[in-house]
């Protein structure tokens, strides 16, 4: 409780300050902006994984969709009614039944099928 005050006072000082100056604060659901930042931006850009979730991050505060990439589509069930996040969250678990969870280990994945293996148990992402 006193942590969530604390984060509104925050953001109500944030808020007053910037306004005084004529600058905008947008707030964003940082929902899986690591995930994304190490699936889309880290071999891509050559980024660090924490600039990669800023990336994400500034990208959805200018309302900018972060998609599935399509070379992964495959792995995850789409379906068009669905929110972008679903695909996100599918994609997460099946890293997570992979064994893939350093940061380390997303720039040796070159490439992805190993994840279409996991239910008969033959994934291997090395």
């Amino acid at each position: 409780m006193l942590s969530s005050w604390a984060y509104a006072e925050f953001y109500k000082q944030l808020n007053s300050i910037l306004s005084n100056r004529g600058i905008e604060l947008i707030t964003v659901n940082p929902a899986y902006s690591s995930m994304i930042g190490l699936v889309k931006y880290l071999r891509l850009y050559g980024l660090a994984s924490d600039t990669g979730a800023a990336l994400a991050i500034a990208r959805r505060g200018m309302r900018l969709s972060e998609k599935i990439p399509g070379s992964l589509t495959a792995f995850v069930d789409v379906k068009s009614t669905k929110h972008v996040w679903s695909l996100w969250h599918q994609l997460n678990k099946k890293l997570e039944q992979s064994g893939i969870n350093q940061r380390h280990d997303y720039y040796t994945v070159s490439n992805w099928d190993f994840l279409a293996n996991l239910d008969t148990g033959e994934a291997s992402p090395h």
